[in-house]
């Protein structure tokens, strides 16, 4: 955790030396916090929050909390520190080099983790890759892979496409759900100042993995969110 505080603190301090920092702030309410296509809330809704600080210069970090629900007494809640790095290659074509570090106060195992992100946009579709050497602290590695498409239907409406891939010891050892895919098909789009989104999630689980109820569920769902940026 030290390394985490350091390292946006070190970067906050660089940056802010020779640029002005555009600071935002996220609250949102969505009826499952998924992650991957995997409930982290039990199926129940969650209040989600951010708070960043970019520079004109591409560095950028925050923190993201919100409610989630592992089956027990001690998992109440999430909070994420991230730092990481945005520019411009050409016209069409873009990258964000990022670093994650997922922690769960109070929960009774030690959960926290990093993970390291690269992400490639070029028009509408975002390419993203995350590497985790010891995934929820299980001391085995995973990966993630993912695909996504945004096309702006109107000017307040767009079309929202995703496909992941989860794979890596973590899947194969800790879990018995194995290697699986995610997928999500959506719409989102901005009214009366608010951010709305409704997107169908579903999986390549077996259902003989599959789990429609409590915690980690992982069958199928639609998904809504409303949040509003400050």
């Amino acid at each position: 955790m030290k390394k985490i505080f350091t390292g946006l603190v070190a970067a906050m301090a660089l940056a802010s030396t020779v640029q002005a920092a555009d600071v935002t702030g996220t609250v949102s309410f969505t009826n499952d916090y998924r992650f991957r296509g995997i409930s982290q809330s039990a199926g129940d809704p969650a209040v989600q929050g951010s708070l960043d600080v970019a520079f004109e210069n591409g560095v950028y970090a925050g923190v993201w909390g919100s409610n989630v629900d592992f089956g027990d007494d001690d998992a109440k809640l999430e909070i994420d520190y991230y730092v990481g790095f945005a520019n411009d290659i050409n016209d069409n074509l873009s990258y964000d080099v990022s670093y994650g570090f997922y922690t769960y106060p109070g929960y009774n195992t030690d959960a926290e983790y990093g993970e390291l992100a690269l992400a490639l946009y070029y028009g509408d579709f975002g390419f993203t890759m995350a590497y985790s050497d010891d995934f929820f602290n299980s001391g085995e590695s995973a990966q993630y892979y993912s695909i996504d498409y945004s096309h702006g239907i109107t000017e307040e409406v767009s079309l929202d496409l995703h496909a992941g891939y989860s794979t890596g010891d973590y899947w194969d050892g800790t879990t018995d759900i194995n290697d699986y895919q995610d997928y999500s098909v959506g719409i989102s789009g901005s009214a009366i100042g608010l951010d709305l989104s409704a997107v169908y999630l579903f999986n390549s689980i077996d259902s003989v993995d599959e789990t429609d109820s409590g915690a980690f569920r992982n069958d199928n769902t639609l998904l809504l969110t409303v949040s509003r940026t400050f």
